[in-house]
């Protein structure tokens, strides 16, 4: 699943674009924030809340990967 794919569910509001994201980026994320919260609970709810705000500001932001 490419990101540019998951970044247009974003846009275009589907609900899938969790669901791929998760499929993606959920091992890594959960990963990092065991890393830094060592509870899975906490883990658990900060990976939550990052898709929360990647649903919610995609858009009206389009993210880009040149970082500019």
């Amino acid at each position: 699943m490419s990101d540019e794919y998951i970044i247009n569910l974003y846009w275009e509001r589907s609900e899938k674009a969790i669901y791929e994201t998760t499929l993606v980026y959920g091992r890594y994320c959960h990963k990092i924030a065991m890393n830094v919260l060592a509870s899975k609970e906490d883990s658990d709810e900060c990976v939550n809340d990052t898709y929360a705000r990647a649903w919610k500001a995609i858009p009206p932001n389009r993210p880009n990967k040149s970082g500019l």
